[in-house]
């Protein structure tokens, strides 16, 4: 029984000493603090590395585009290009110059706010990137998988999606696990090798299209028919653009990365111009790059391949009484899109192929079960085989099926390392924000705990949404284009502060557009801003929770005094006894006064001289800091002064350096305070105040368990 308990005790020991491997101090990421940064690299590999998250959105954005926008997705397309040349772009581009040290968007919004608005902002904008990341694992999980199961390789009766994308998510976190460096490396091959073959698709495709020019001239008719006027197109492309944001997804990701540029050998640390210079080169070429993709497989795809083929699978499900045989089934998801179907007269199980003319065809699976003088009908329309695989789709149809089989892998690989990028920025996100605010315990900042909690909510939100690319594109669109309001705010604000009338003008504007886009998007789909919600409270709630548990840490990095300090504490020859002080007008008197209430209450004897230390707080919603402490003389008293984000643990910790500092362990002296005790306590978590000597006695306990070394505090009063 003994040896077991040891054998279970030595196991445990073991597996927290692995879990908690390569943690990171403070404002640290998950890729390696730029002090510890040994190897950059060109511009261009970096974008590799940003590029399977950007790029491989062309696995499915095609085909989102064709369902929101059906025949005008090439004019809603080209919208969406038009938004990331002069918008998104010179907006991170911006970014790059003002946070070029691997921080994005978020931190410049959190310099320029500051104190607990900056924090509460942060929290919520850290929810919608969390919402993002995780959208973009489950997502690309999720039609990897679809581009697994739709390849004719596959043994048909293996469609299990669900299970396959968990499988895809769970390899995902146990090489996160295993630890995951040589990532641009792998980003480079895989990277090139897609965008190669996806340009041979939709070359191969437009030889096609001009081959057979029926099929454009058919595209044109179809506007013409559909769409009045010229502006009509347009203004019926402006507002399915908002459908069309998860194109503009992979900008911040291009901020985040930075530090792994190669600036010049002459950069300043603080304001490295040739890393800034390289990565707006990365930004730029990486949005010319997409919308030159975006553009001609929005062409490819709306020409080539019929629109039943893009259509979401529906059901329905009637009872038909005697003498009715009709069923109406809805085709793209849209109500109003439907088709009548007739029930032939006969039951069981049966398949049927129809026609739709300029629409393609569609299979219906049937069920008739016979129930007296009625009869139960479903009937269900299967995904389109281009449902998220649109340029996979042409691969097959005009390339054979050996390069379609190529095709497929690619996506498959860049879709499954897209969710790798996407695990890489939620690793970022704890150690850079939230222990730094005193928001996550001292384990979030170990690699491997996050990533096992993070698998496990991919794989509640893959189970929620039935792997379904389609239903996860609204939350993913809602994080995404949340976040990059953000960043539009953010540019605003700082052209805003360094009074640039036109920057302000110029990103003004494009901050309306985002914010237009984030709310038609929201109104339109608000399961996005549901999920993404959870999400926000999630952290908000864990965060101020964590917060709260961490309050009495000594939260101080150093204590650093003066000459004048250093000489007060050295020059007392006994005990030293040190008066807790709320400065109010700094006038002698007011020490003589507070000296007298001190030595009365606690029955200091007159003889003993004291010191007196007074906290100012300056930011509350700061947790942890250097303490500078000054020395100074008021009349014939001594004084110690110094500014932290609370007081209490401000104490604690001078009185704790002054006894590493002399051998002596000092006395401190209070008088307490008045008020309810719960106001109290939310004063010391919000503004630093509160209930000051017993929280300084909780602080002294957790940081010394020896009492015999803890200061001495003293109560009266």
């Amino acid at each position: 029984m003994a040896q077991s308990q040891t054998y279970w005790r030595l196991f445990r020991r073991r597996f927290k000493k692995w879990l908690t491997e390569g943690q990171h101090s403070p404002g640290e990421s998950y890729h390696q603090p730029e002090k510890e940064v040994h190897q950059t690299h060109p511009w261009y590999r970096v974008m590799c590395l940003t590029g399977v998250d950007y790029f491989s959105t062309l696995g499915y954005q095609p085909s989102i585009a064709a369902l929101a926008a059906g025949i005008i997705s090439p004019f809603a397309t080209l919208v969406l290009v038009l938004m990331t040349l002069f918008g998104a772009l010179p907006m991170y581009r911006r970014v790059a110059e003002e946070s070029p040290h691997g921080d994005g968007s978020i931190s410049m919004l959190e310099r320029l706010l500051g104190g607990w608005t900056a924090k509460v902002f942060v929290l919520a904008l850290l929810g919608f990137v969390a919402t993002g990341f995780v959208i973009t694992i489950t997502l690309s999980a999720a039609d990897a998988s679809k581009h697994i199961i739709e390849n004719p390789f596959w043994p048909r009766g293996w469609n299990y999606q669900v299970g396959l994308t968990l499988v895809l998510i769970g390899l995902l976190g146990a090489i996160f696990l295993k630890g995951f460096r040589e990532a641009i490396g792998v980003a480079v091959v895989l990277v090139v090798i897609y965008i190669g073959l996806s340009l041979v698709v939709v070359v191969t495709g437009l030889l096609e299209a001009f081959q057979q020019r029926e099929v454009i001239t058919r595209w044109v008719d179809l506007i013409n028919q559909n769409y009045a006027s010229p502006m009509a197109v347009i203004v019926a492309a402006l507002l399915v653009f908002p459908k069309l944001a998860l194109g503009l997804s992979g900008f911040e990701t291009g901020v985040v990365v930075m530090p792994l540029v190669k600036g010049d050998p002459d950069d300043d640390p603080a304001h490295p111009k040739g890393r800034i210079r390289n990565s707006r080169k990365l930004l730029t070429t990486a949005a010319l790059i997409m919308s030159v993709m975006l553009i001609t497989s929005s062409l490819v795809t709306t020409w080539l391949i019929p629109p039943s083929e893009f259509w979401p699978e529906t059901s329905v499900s009637r009872e038909l009484r005697r003498g009715v045989s009709s069923i109406d089934i809805p085709l793209s998801g849209n109500p109003q899109d439907v088709y009548t179907y007739r029930v032939p007269n006969r039951s069981g199980s049966f398949s049927e192929r129809i026609s739709l003319g300029p629409r393609g065809e569609i299979t219906l699976l049937v069920n008739v079960t016979e129930s007296g003088d009625a009869r139960q009908v479903t009937v269900v329309k299967p995904t389109g085989q281009a449902s998220g695989r649109a340029l996979a789709y042409l691969a097959h149809r005009h390339l054979g099926e050996l390069f379609g089989t190529l095709y497929d892998l690619s996506t498959i690989l860049i879709l499954w390392f897209a969710g790798a990028s996407a695990m890489a920025g939620l690793l970022n996100i704890v150690p850079r924000y939230l222990p730094r605010y005193g928001m996550a315990p001292e384990w979030a900042r170990a690699t491997r705990p996050l990533v096992l909690i993070y698998t496990a909510i991919c794989f509640v939100v893959t189970l929620i949404f039935r792997a379904s690319v389609d239903a996860q594109a609204a939350a993913y669109a809602t994080g995404v284009l949340a976040l990059m309001t953000s960043a539009a705010v953010a540019v605003t604000l700082s052209a805003l502060h360094k009074r640039q009338q036109a920057s302000v003008i110029a990103f003004g504007l494009i901050s309306l557009v985002f914010i237009y886009t984030l709310v038609v998007n929201i109104l339109e789909q608000p399961g996005g801003l549901q999920i993404a919600s959870i999400f926000v409270a999630s952290i908000v709630v864990v965060s101020f929770t964590s917060r709260v548990l961490r309050s009495t840490e000594l939260r101080v990095k150093e204590v650093i005094l003066d000459e004048e300090a250093r000489r007060f504490i050295e020059s007392i020859p006994g005990e030293i006894r040190i008066v807790a002080h709320h400065r109010e007008t700094g006038k002698a008197y007011e020490y003589i006064e507070k000296a007298k209430r001190v030595r009365e209450f606690t029955h200091l004897p007159a003889k003993e001289p004291i010191l007196f230390l007074e906290v100012g707080v300056i930011d509350a919603s700061e947790f942890s800091g250097t303490l500078r402490v000054r020395g100074l003389e008021v009349g014939d008293y001594q004084v110690l002064r110094t500014e932290a984000p609370a007081v209490a643990n401000a104490i604690a910790a001078v009185a704790l350096h002054i006894r590493d500092l002399t051998g002596k362990v000092p006395h401190i002296y209070f008088q307490w305070s008045e008020g309810n005790p719960l106001q109290l306590a939310l004063r010391f978590v919000l503004f630093g105040e509160g209930d000051i000597p017993p929280l300084t006695h909780e602080i002294l306990r957790k940081a010394e368990p020896n009492l015999k070394r803890r200061p001495i505090v003293h109560v009266g009063g």
